[in-house]
């Protein structure tokens, strides 16, 4: 069942049946919002290829993160402040190529030009050491201290 009615200033048709309104002029559904249904059906797709585009990247630096976390982490620090591998080659002294092949885990930066490319993320590289001792190694037993009172 169709009926005629007038809705904020254009003539329309509302569809009792699926309760839509259309815009007879136009001929385009319109949301309940306002908007053209096509327009936002646009909108909603551009905000799901944006998604998805995010979510394929993050499962890819997942991925590498099992395999070179260092290149899992500058690229994904490098994709979080929205720069292309030409803008931090630039600001790092280096080659596009270069980065490019880090970020895939092909190349194993020296220190100097680590600490320029992560200075373009701004980030520090700290290193630090540590012992691993086997499982099948004994604990080395420390003898206590007696403490000393003194007069």
């Amino acid at each position: 069942m169709r009926r005629r009615g007038t809705d904020e200033g254009f003539r329309s048709l509302i569809d009792i049946d699926k309760l839509s309104i259309v815009d007879t002029e136009a001929n385009l559904p319109i949301s309940p919002k306002g908007t053209p249904a096509a327009e936002a059906a646009k909108g909603r797709a551009r905000r799901s290829e944006e998604y998805r585009k995010a979510r394929d990247e993050y499962a890819s630096i997942r991925e590498l993160r099992t395999k070179n976390w260092i290149a899992a982490h500058i690229r994904e620090r490098r994709y979080e402040l929205e720069l292309t591998q030409q803008e931090v080659a630039e600001r790092a002294g280096t080659s596009h190529s270069f980065i490019s092949k880090l970020e895939r885990g092909g190349h194993i930066p020296t220190i100097p030009v680590l600490e320029r490319i992560l200075g373009v993320l701004d980030e520090q590289l700290l290193i630090g050491i540590e012992r691993q001792v086997p499982d099948d190694e004994p604990e080395r037993e420390v003898a206590p201290v007696p403490e000393f009172v003194t007069a």
